[in-house]
């Protein structure tokens, strides 16, 4: 059985699946369908960064001169055809040239295009490497791919474990549909102890995110929940920090 719902994160437009099998175990899958950025606003400021208003020129000489934001920002122009027509293999080999200097996020970038084969061959084994690298630096939403990954055993042995350790990563980072996942893990005790506390907590922050399905699931669960459960899940939220979290060993 399962579960789709439509979800988008960081202008990316995914299928969220939440899988049941055997013995009712709660598994995780991501599915690719398509890329979307919505119209990049006026920038406040001459900085080009997200949100930004990207001037090519500019950004094409600092990318031939090395830099690694502009390298990026200019595969993400490429792949998603911001003044320019789309061409995935450019923008791969721009990213390719940034994710070689530790950027993380254009190695989660490489990391979609191998496990979409867009501009790249299809290759779980390669997608799994770019996440775990970018993962390792901190990026949530490439922990949170990463957790996937281990969940449905793409490039990978299946591990629940990993996908628990790396979904709860992204979760405290803020990575809303990480959050989303974690909340009916913990409403299920699926890999976790059951915690209708928790299970809130984590729905409360995804549907603050504007995760959908998220507040959803925050009523239906609330309506199971006593007085105490609720004030208690309450708490957690309001005492939530977000925290990135970098790996101190390499993969």
């Amino acid at each position: 059985m399962s579960e789709p719902l439509a979800a988008r994160s960081r202008g990316l437009r995914w299928s969220v699946c939440l899988l049941a099998a055997g013995g009712g175990t709660l598994l995780l899958a991501l599915v690719y369908v398509g890329w979307h950025r919505e119209p990049a606003p006026e920038p406040e400021s001459g900085r080009p960064g997200e949100g930004a208003t990207l001037d090519l020129e500019a950004a094409k000489r600092r990318a031939e001169q090395g830099e690694a934001a502009a390298q990026t920002l200019l595969g993400e122009a490429c792949l998603h055809g911001r003044g320019m027509k789309s061409d995935p293999r450019t923008a791969a080999d721009w990213f390719r040239k940034a994710a070689a200097q530790e950027d993380a996020s254009a190695q989660h970038a490489l990391g979609m295009m191998y496990e979409a084969g867009r501009g790249v061959p299809f290759d779980y084994v390669q997608a799994m490497e770019w996440y775990r690298k970018a993962a390792f630096h901190g990026h949530a939403l490439a922990q949170y791919s990463l957790a996937v990954m281990f969940s449905d055993g793409r490039g990978v042995r299946r591990d629940d474990a990993e996908a628990l350790h790396w979904l709860a990563r992204a979760a405290q980072a803020g990575e809303g549909l990480a959050q989303y996942a974690l909340g009916h893990r913990c409403s299920a005790g699926t890999g976790v102890p059951r915690d209708p506390a928790e299970a809130f907590k984590w729905f409360t922050l995804a549907a603050a995110r504007k995760t959908p399905d998220a507040a959803a699931a925050r009523d239906e669960l609330q309506a199971q929940m006593s007085r105490d459960e609720i004030a208690e899940g309450r708490r957690r939220v309001a005492q939530y920090v977000p925290a990135r979290f970098a790996e101190t060993v390499s993969p």
